[in-house]
C-alpha cells in the first residue's frame, strides 16, 4: 500500500513537471508569436529640422586696384565734340550668391555717387553670368546711372556665381558728353564711386 502511495505521488510528480515544462513551452512561442508579429520593432526614427534663411550676398572681382579710369580726348579736328576713352585695362566681375523665398526674386541695382554736369555714365552688366555659375542667376542689362539706384541685373533665384575674375556679369563702362548740355561740362577731375547693392524684389 505503502508502495503504491509513492508510486502515485512520483505519478503525480512527474504530470505537474510535465504540465510545467508544457506551460513554459507554451509561453516561449507565444513569446516569439509576438515577437515576430506586431510586437517587433525594426526600425525607429527621429527628428531632423533644416533651418534655410533667406541670403544674399555681392562683390566685385578684379584687380586689387578696381578704379576705372576715363580721360577727355580732344577731337582730331576743330569743330569736333569731345571723347571719353578708359585709360586702363581693369575689368570687373560682379559676384553674388542667392538663396530666395517660395516665388520671390532678387535683383541688383547700381547707383553713382555724383553724376557730373554734362556727363552721362553707362555701365553694360553681361546678359548672362560666366561659366561656373549654379542654379537660377539673373539676367544683365545695359543702364545709364544716376544717384538713385537702377536695376542692372533682374530674375535672380537660388543660385551662386562662383568667385572671383571671369565670373559672374562682366561690367563694362562707358562715358559720353551730352550734347544737349555741352555748355555744362568744365576741366576738373571728378573721382566718383558706383556701388551695387542686392536686395529681394
Amino acid at each position: 500500500m505503502k508502495k503504491k502511495l509513492q508510486t502515485n505521488k512520483q505519478h503525480n510528480i512527474m504530470k505537474k513537471v510535465t504540465f510545467l515544462i508544457v506551460a513554459v513551452l507554451v509561453f516561449g512561442v507565444a513569446n516569439f508569436a509576438m515577437a515576430d508579429g506586431h510586437g517587433d520593432k525594426k526600425s525607429a526614427s527621429h527628428g531632423l529640422n533644416i533651418s534655410i534663411p533667406t541670403h544674399a550676398m555681392i562683390a566685385l572681382a578684379g584687380p586689387s586696384n578696381m578704379d576705372i579710369n576715363f580721360e577727355a580726348v580732344a577731337a582730331e579736328v576743330a569743330g569736333g565734340k569731345v571723347e571719353f576713352k578708359q585709360t586702363n585695362s581693369t575689368e570687373l566681375w560682379l559676384n553674388y550668391s542667392s538663396i530666395v523665398n517660395k516665388n520671390k526674386e532678387n535683383s541688383i541695382s547700381a547707383e553713382v555717387s555724383d553724376l557730373p554736369e554734362g556727363l552721362e555714365i553707362e555701365v553694360a552688366v553681361s546678359a548672362s553670368a560666366a561659366s561656373g555659375k549654379k542654379g537660377h542667376t539673373g539676367t544683365g542689362s545695359t543702364q545709364k546711372l544716376g544717384k538713385t539706384g537702377i536695376e542692372v541685373v533682374d530674375g535672380i533665384e537660388s543660385c551662386y556665381t562662383g568667385s572671383g575674375e571671369n565670373k559672374g556679369h562682366s561690367l563694362v563702362y562707358s562715358v559720353r558728353a551730352v550734347d544737349n548740355d555741352y555748355e555744362k561740362i568744365v576741366a576738373e577731375n571728378h573721382n566718383l564711386t558706383i556701388t551695387y547693392t542686392i536686395t529681394e524684389k
